[in-house]
């Protein structure tokens, strides 16, 4: 081995000592770095290659060194936890995003708007299965009882009109109060879309107070 062959394995060996010192405080690094130096310095090629075989790893060092900086004990690395993203779903905003939708989807997008909505109550974990059953069921519900309501109410005017001095003849067709008229369900779809729709949004809303994720 020649002398330029004993100079590249000298300034490589201190190229990766370098390296692996970097967390090594600059004072105690530069004094390692100076005393190996001086060791290889003026070697030939043989003994500078033996030299480094004994002088070992430049990590392990490096490892050393930081070791005996800290009072005899290596350091611990270093652990970056990312915690992991909370989808979505689970965040209030969305909750809240979902109830008004449900409340007031139907009235911006009839029918479309409250379906979106629908979906996207049964997306959140905030709310409890049954509760959100109730938000979505509820409604219909309620408009179903009060078309029947109305009927009923609407038959009986029209049989007690039937029994005052008012005389009918036999082609007047007799309603049915079971049957709701066209007025019945326009009226209840009325209520239904105004009212008890946004009034589900609203409750969902109001059971979602102090909620968090699961």
């Amino acid at each position: 081995m020649t002398q330029a062959e004993a100079a590249r394995l000298r300034e490589d060996f201190l190229a990766r000592l370098d390296e692996a010192m970097r967390a090594v405080p600059y004072g105690v690094a530069n004094d390692i770095r100076r005393g190996i130096l001086e060791e290889l310095d003026g070697l030939d090629a043989d003994a500078t290659a033996e030299r480094i075989a004994l002088l070992g790893d430049p990590a392990l060092i490096a490892r050393e060194a930081r070791a005996d900086v800290s009072g005899g004990a290596a350091p611990a690395p270093i652990v970056v936890t990312v915690a992991p993203r909370e989808p979505f779903t689970k965040s209030r905003g969305f909750a809240i995003a979902a109830a008004l939708t449900l409340g007031f989807g139907g009235i911006i997008m009839p029918f479309v708007g409250w379906v979106v909505g629908a979906v996207l109550v049964f997306l959140s974990p905030l709310w409890r299965r049954g509760e959100k059953i109730v938000a979505l069921v509820a409604p219909f519900v309620v408009a179903g009882i009060s078309i029947l309501i109305i009927s009923l109410l609407s038959g009986f005017e029209s049989g007690g009109a039937s029994n005052g001095s008012v005389a009918y003849t036999g082609s007047d067709e007799v309603h049915n109060p079971l049957v709701p008229t066209g007025y019945d369900l326009w009226h209840s779809a009325l209520i239904l879309a105004f009212v008890l729709l946004p009034a589900s949004g609203l409750w969902l809303l109001w059971r979602l107070r102090g909620r968090s994720a699961p």
